[in-house]
């Protein structure tokens, strides 16, 4: 096992709002991949705003008639973007 992940990633892009009530922020992003533990989104603008540890609503839209609801937990930030727990 190489790393530190528990889970596999499956590369999936779709689209994500997060939301972080506290500092007003709503964003429109897209994922970069998925595994049962958490989330990678794709935005360098998104963690700009945010800190490890931060706590953000989330609405995954997988496709036009499937809308998930998710609390995440920041776990992760670079560069490219941000990596969430679930929450």
């Amino acid at each position: 096992m190489s790393g530190f992940r528990k889970c596999g990633r499956t590369s999936v892009q779709c689209e994500i709002t997060l939301s972080h009530q506290n500092l007003g922020l709503n964003i429109d992003a897209r994922t970069r991949d998925i595994s049962e533990t958490g989330i990678f989104v794709a935005s360098r603008e998104l963690s700009k705003h945010i800190t490890i540890g931060d706590e953000v609503e989330a609405e995954l839209r997988a496709d036009i008639d499937h809308i998930k609801h998710a609390n995440l937990i920041v776990v992760r930030l670079t560069c490219d973007g941000v990596g969430f727990s679930y929450g």
